[in-house]
């Protein structure tokens, strides 16, 4: 079954999937090896990212990102190409506890408060006979810069995880997956945040009803006033600050035009992709061979969009897919002949940080001293 393409949501690559296609996807990724990525993104990673350019790369450079937070549920609706369902974290771990304990995957728990790890590590292995929980974990609190990776490393990597689930908290628990994934050696690691405090009861979750008609704020709000009301108003005044621009970008789009065409050409360092029409989930196929091509290649790949007329979310998360899998390569894309119309979409939808401009078509590399480059993490 073909994988779906992410939808571009305020500059968020969040994947349109069920809980049940989550949990597939993350076992697929066990089985294939190599490092992956995965975050459950709310309204407060969102905002995070809107302000730190480099949580925003590496929510970009995720193998998968879902929508865990009802209100991204929404702003997708709201943009043209809806996601199926919230997937929360506290809904995916006890799948993946599941998972892990029918395929026989190996799983570590590293963070939480202490004696968090080890009481969530008995109940899972309780619930799931023949789960292997084969690490526990939590460092003492610091900042990030101030942790002993070095330690943190070496026991990971002793216990031979091919799940790592992460209890840092947003934006730390997604940045310090990144800096480290070149020494874990784990197929699969996710930022679960405070997961297992909910699970182990330590806080109570809302009724099914308060979840799906996107109430839990409430109920967490009762419990944690003083942690969570300053958060929940910083991010319902950024929610309503920057979603109204980025619907006033959709709009001014129109209505699908044209179907997309698309043209491909070849210099001695790029794969010059023309795209002609709406840019839309039809153009996947297209835009999935230029960078298979590319990445076989070894050459950058440039977006030809002045006969674009109209962009939509799906599109958009076209152009993050191909972000990631070519900064995964070591390469990058341009954006080449904007028309002022799209860069003020790019701008409103909260994309221009991640996409290189090169206004002559060139294929050369951009660097950080011109304009952002994919993948680029400073």
């Amino acid at each position: 079954m073909q994988q779906k393409h992410s939808v571009s949501v305020m500059g968020l690559p969040l994947a349109p999937v069920t809980l049940g296609e989550a949990v597939n996807r993350i076992d697929t990724m066990i089985q294939e090896g190599g490092f992956h990525q995965v975050a459950t993104a709310n309204l407060d990673f969102w905002l995070n990212s809107t302000r730190d350019e480099h949580l925003h790369r590496i929510l970009a450079g995720c193998e998968m990102v879902v929508a865990d937070g009802m209100p991204l549920v929404w702003a997708s609706r709201m943009l043209g190409d809806a996601l199926p369902e919230r997937v929360t974290g506290v809904d995916l771990v006890p799948e993946l506890m599941a998972m892990s304990a029918r395929k026989g995957y190996r799983v570590f728990l590293l963070g939480g408060r202490e004696g968090v790890g080890e009481r969530a590590a008995e109940m899972f292995e309780a619930q799931n006979p023949g789960l292997k929980i084969c690490g526990v974990f939590a460092p003492p609190p610091a900042e990030l810069e101030e942790m002993d990776n070095a330690e943190i490393v070496a026991r990971v990597k002793a216990a031979k995880p091919d799940m790592l689930l992460v209890s840092f908290g947003n934006p730390k628990q997604e940045k310090w997956i990144w800096m480290n994934k070149k020494r874990l050696g784990v197929p699969v690691s996710i930022g679960i945040g405070g997961s297992l405090d909910m699970l182990l009861g330590d806080l109570n979750r809302a009724p099914r009803w308060m979840q799906k008609t996107g109430l839990e704020w409430a109920m967490r709000l009762a419990q944690e006033p003083k942690r969570l009301a300053p958060r929940y108003a910083r991010d319902f005044i950024g929610l309503v600050t920057k979603l109204p621009m980025a619907l006033l970008g959709r709009l001014t789009q129109g209505k699908a035009t044209e179907s997309a065409t698309t043209t491909l050409r070849e210099s001695e360092e790029a794969l010059h992709l023309h795209i002609h029409g709406d840019f839309d989930g039809t153009l996947a196929e297209a835009i999935d061979d230029a960078v298979d091509r590319a990445v076989a290649e070894g050459k950058v790949v440039c977006l030809h969009m002045s006969g674009v007329k109209r962009l939509t979310t799906t599109g958009a998360g076209l152009m993050l897919d191909g972000r990631r899998r070519l900064y995964d390569a070591g390469l990058v894309v341009n954006t080449v002949e904007m028309t002022l119309r799209l860069r003020m979409l790019m701008y409103q939808w909260g994309l221009s940080p991640l996409f290189g401009t090169d206004m002559l078509g060139t294929g050369r590399r951009l660097n950080a001293q011109t304009q952002p480059v994919w993948g680029t993490i400073k």
